[in-house]
């Protein structure tokens, strides 16, 4: 389960094992989430989710969309994933 980024406090992570429609997982002390690559509609989670805070996740992932796309290509396979750094 590596941690690709980090946006402030909230770890954006992508599994090896990890199935369905592609999705990044954005976790904080107050949640968990999963998070739709195509639109960054919200999957599913448990938590508290503030609105800046899902605005901040998706603001970032319109911005690195074409890697977290290509990430969730590579994890199946067990490939290294790319670190994004802002």
């Amino acid at each position: 389960m590596p941690t690709i980024a980090c946006i402030g406090s909230i770890q954006i992570r992508i599994y090896y094992d990890d199935r369905g429609v592609p999705h990044f997982h954005a976790i904080s002390p107050d949640f968990d989430f999963k998070i739709a690559i195509a639109d960054f509609s919200v999957i599913s989670g448990n938590g508290h989710l503030r609105g800046r805070d899902l605005a901040a996740i998706r603001d970032w992932g319109q911005r690195h969309q074409d890697v977290l796309a290509l990430n969730w290509r590579l994890a199946p396979d067990g490939m290294p994933l790319t670190d994004i750094e802002d």
